[in-house]
């Protein structure tokens, strides 16, 4: 019997002995929460929803005492992750 809607092929998965922590940290952090690079793909994914959890909370509770500080977290956040971004693209200080 042929399925409506085909299954897509598996992602490339590697089965890791270490522990969590190591496995996570050698493979990568985003690409073990995000694209389940080993078997601790959705413990990763947790630990992001949370740490995601955790800056949103942080922010709007700074916007509750006073805009301005929220504001201020936002634009500092964004400019570290630009300038890691630029400097990985472009190869900045001969990196």
């Amino acid at each position: 019997m042929n399925e409506r809607i085909p299954r897509r092929e598996a992602p490339d998965f590697r089965d890791s002995e270490d522990g969590l922590i190591s496995s996570i940290v050698e493979d990568g952090f985003l690409n073990v929460a995000l694209d389940d690079a080993n078997q601790y793909g959705p413990h990763a994914m947790i630990i992001f929803l949370g740490l995601a959890s955790v800056l949103t909370g942080s922010i709007l509770g700074l916007a509750m005492i006073d805009p301005i500080l929220s504001a201020g977290t936002v634009i500092l956040i964004v400019g570290i992750f630009l300038t890691k971004y630029l400097i990985a693209k472009f190869s900045f200080f001969g990196g």
